[in-house]
């Protein structure tokens, strides 16, 4: 199977997780995306980069930090 279809086949379609991690291991295919989800066990999915598993967490979690600038924080009138 090609690290593509493979990606594919490992995408949720939605931001189902609470939160993920990257873990290494032995193997073929050394690097595993564990995703925590809210009421259900975490899933894992084995990737062949650290870039590929960071980067499935990403996708699949909410984001994290601040969207809008500090600019918005402060009320009306305010400079």
């Amino acid at each position: 199977m090609t690290p593509e279809k493979q990606s594919s086949e490992n995408e949720g379609g939605h931001m189902s997780s609470t939160a993920g991690r990257v873990i290494r291991r032995t193997g073929s295919l050394p690097y595993v995306a564990v995703l925590d989800h809210h009421g259900s066990e975490a899933t894992k999915h084995a990737f062949a980069t650290m870039r590929e598993a960071e980067a499935f967490i990403k996708r699949n979690t909410p984001p994290t930090g601040r969207k809008l600038s500090a600019l918005y924080d402060r009320k009306a009138g305010e400079a």
